[in-house]
């Protein structure tokens, strides 16, 4: 599990960096570009009034066709040389830039960096441009990653999350959340008040304790012993799609003027509280056994769990939260499985963190 999350945020940390990277060089080498043209365009208009000077006067008969292409000649040449200094001017302003982006970059300095950490609207990390208005602030989209560890309560309405008697082992059994989700303010521009609605994938694990294994048989599910070699881990996989809908209450709102309106500022990190509910459809169920058999031989067994999990969760979620750091605890108020599973508790209960919170 952490191989996967640390993958996973070098892989958006250096894709974020090449992001970066490009645009910052293309905007320099269409402004370079942009300014060369403007130089010539302006000088070549200044030596054509010459050269149309001399030809009026070439027409009058105040010179004579030798003194006149001398003349040419000269004109195109000092347009030449004006027209080459201002662009090498150009050139070493170019260079300059070129060399503080590739030592920005190799020394870990530069915009991408400047970004990670408690940025706007209490993003670890933001890909958004940070030029918008702090009235574009008040909304926005972001991507997710939460982590937390879960266990099974006997009811609906207990919040024993270190339970005893349950069959999944607490501190080992865990639910990972990757979500979308997109965040609005409710009501005026000054309310402290938001609400977000999202769709993600929630993967629970819950560890068997006490060397049990899940045994299925005419879609009946039930825990027994493991008799087949050492058992070295007993788990069920649960894998859900999920829709979050949130109420987001800022507990320190600060407020700004932006022209001529006052506005809630949502620029900085700020201390919040969430509530909320959250539904879920279940695609896949599995039962997975790892053990080494008499023979010393590693088997790693799965078997999809079939009519023993209710298809369908529904939940509730509260978290307290500054900047970036979330902590949350969700109770689920329907049964993860069914009278058909012949386990004890069935109602999943986790507490954990947000790792990862990415706005654009």
């Amino acid at each position: 599990m952490k191989t996967k999350l640390a993958l996973l945020s070098a892989v958006l940390a250096f894709s974020y960096a090449k992001s970066q990277e490009r645009p910052y060089t293309d905007i320099q080498m269409r402004n370079y570009s942009k300014k060369i043209d403007s130089i010539i365009v302006s000088e070549k208009a200044k030596m054509n009034d010459e050269l149309d000077a001399l030809d009026k006067t070439f027409k009058e008969n105040k010179l004579s066709s030798e003194e006149k292409q001398k003349q040419r000649t000269e004109v195109a040449k000092k347009y030449e040389e004006i027209i080459n200094d201002k662009v090498d001017h150009q050139k070493v302003a170019l260079e300059e830039a070129t060399k503080e982006l590739v030592k920005n970059s190799v020394m870990g300095k530069g915009k991408v960096f400047d970004r990670v950490g408690f940025t706007q609207n209490n993003a670890v990390l933001s890909l958004r441009d940070n030029k918008k208005t702090k009235k574009e602030l008040l909304k926005g989209d972001d991507f997710n990653i939460s982590f937390g560890f879960t266990n099974l309560t006997k009811s609906a309405g207990s919040l024993a999350l270190g339970n005893s008697s349950s069959e999944a082992m607490f501190g080992r059994s865990t639910s990972l959340v990757f979500e979308y989700r997109a965040t609005r303010q409710f009501g005026k521009l000054t309310s402290p008040v938001f609400y977000r609605i999202g769709l993600g994938l929630r993967t629970d694990t819950y560890k068997m304790a006490d060397s049990k294994v899940v045994v299925q048989q005419d879609r009946q599910l039930s825990l027994e012993d493991f008799t087949a070699g050492y058992l070295r881990n007993s788990r069920i996989i649960n894998n859900y799609i999920t829709v979050p809908v949130d109420f987001v209450f800022v507990l320190n709102p600060k407020y700004t003027t932006e022209n001529n309106e006052k506005m809630l500022d949502n620029s900085k990190g700020n201390f919040r509280i969430s509530a909320g509910v959250y539904g879920g459809v279940r695609y896949l169920s599995q039962s997975q056994i790892l053990y080494k058999n008499f023979e010393d031989h590693k088997v790693n067994y799965r078997e999809n769990i079939n009519g023993s999990v209710n298809n369908f969760l529904f939940g509730g979620k509260l978290s307290l939260g500054y900047g970036a750091l979330n902590v949350f605890i969700k109770k689920d108020f329907t049964s993860i499985f069914n009278d058909n599973a012949k386990i004890n508790n069935k109602y999943g209960i986790q507490i954990g963190l947000e790792l990862l919170y990415i706005n654009f």
